[in-house]
Formats: structure tokens, C-alpha cells, sequence
């Protein structure tokens, strides 16, 4: 594993598009996308990383926010940035590189919040006492309500709702997590996912 020293983990870094210095030497930038930009210092799965218990302080949780989608379609392509510059003129600045969102990884619902379910569980794991969970979410398919039922043993302490107009309506949050101390059993997954598909989907 790359990076011993890294107290901050990223678990789906990307193509780092978000960061202002994105090589620092104490964050992590995990990710499974063969096919990124800016490659990850490690391909990491987050749902079984191989981190050692309570080994970081803070964990950075962007993960795909819709299911069953096409990848290389429209703002979800993985061109190289002279393409993106030039099909996607709005998105250039300095130093940008390609987004990628990871919209074909999940075929359903139930597939998507499974995943999101089982890496909550290994943030849990690898996450310091006292540690916290940044976690991003965009209401593309899936209400933020619904996506926070698949995090237990978790405490909110800060939510926050970015302001977004035109084309950008869909409703964006942070959240900070903070790690409970004393954990609740874990509802096995198909228990969990099963029942909130059924609540959900009806």
C-alpha cells in the first residue's frame, strides 16, 4: 500500500477535480477506475481495503450518484483534456482535467446502495475513534433521506446544501459524519437493502 503516512483517505478520488493541491502527501487518493486522467496512488475496492483498523482520521466519500446509465455519454465521458476542453468549453479552467462520475457502474438501485451500505461499514473499520466521514450526495434518482438510512453508527454534525441554479438544479450535499464510539450491530445486507428497496420502490 502506497502512502503509509496518509492520515486522510479519499476512497473514490477521481480525477481529484474538487482539490486545489492534489498531490499532498498525507491524503490517500484511492479509486478502482482503470481508465481515470489523474491515476489514484492506489486501486483500492472501499468496500475491503486492506487499510489497518483506526488507521485514518478522515475519509472523503464521493461516490457515484445514479445507476444504469451509459458511460462516454455527454458530461460522463473520460476523453483526454484536450477533447473535454474542446466539447465542453464551460467546464475549462487552469489545470482542469475530465470528470467521471461512475454512472455505469451500477445496473440498479438495490446495486448502488448496496455499495454505498458495505463502504460505510469499512469506513467504520478503518476510521480513528473520534474520526470523520465527508460524504457528498446528489439527489439525481435517489432522495439524500433515503441514501443516510445505509449509515449506521454514525452521527451528523453537519449538513450542508450547495445552491445550484439552470441546468444544475439538483440538489447537492456534504455531510459530515462523525463515528459513533459505541457501535450498534449491523443489520446484514440483505436485510437492510431488501427492506428499504421495497419501502422505496414500493
Amino acid at each position: 500500500m502506497e502512502k503509509p503516512e496518509a492520515q486522510v483517505y479519499d476512497a473514490t478520488a477521481g480525477n481529484r477535480v474538487f482539490y486545489t493541491e492534489k498531490d499532498h502527501p498525507l491524503i490517500l487518493y484511492g479509486d478502482i477506475e482503470p481508465d481515470l486522467s489523474y491515476k489514484p496512488d492506489a486501486f483500492i475496492d472501499c468496500r475491503n481495503t486492506g487499510l489497518p483498523n483506526k488507521s485514518k482520521h478522515l475519509i472523503i466519500f464521493d461516490p457515484p450518484h445514479d445507476f444504469g446509465r451509459t458511460k462516454n455519454q455527454g458530461m460522463y465521458a473520460t476523453p483526454s483534456k484536450e477533447v473535454y476542453d474542446d466539447k465542453w468549453p464551460q467546464w475549462k479552467r487552469p489545470n482542469a482535467l475530465p470528470r467521471y462520475y461512475g454512472i455505469d457502474k451500477y445496473k440498479t438501485k438495490k446495486e448502488l446502495k448496496s455499495f454505498i451500505y458495505d463502504s460505510q461499514k469499512e469506513f467504520y473499520r478503518i476510521l480513528s475513534d473520534g474520526g470523520t466521514l465527508f460524504f457528498k450526495w446528489s439527489e439525481n434518482r435517489i432522495t439524500l433521506q433515503d441514501i443516510l438510512k445505509l449509515f449506521r453508527n454514525w452521527s451528523i454534525i453537519l449538513q450542508i446544501r450547495s445552491h445550484q441554479t439552470g441546468n444544475m438544479a439538483t440538489p447537492t450535499y456534504w455531510i459530515m459524519f462523525m463515528k459513533n464510539p459505541t457501535p450498534s450491530p449491523q443489520m446484514e445486507l440483505g436485510e437492510s437493502i431488501e427492506k428499504q428497496t421495497k419501502r422505496t420502490d414500493g
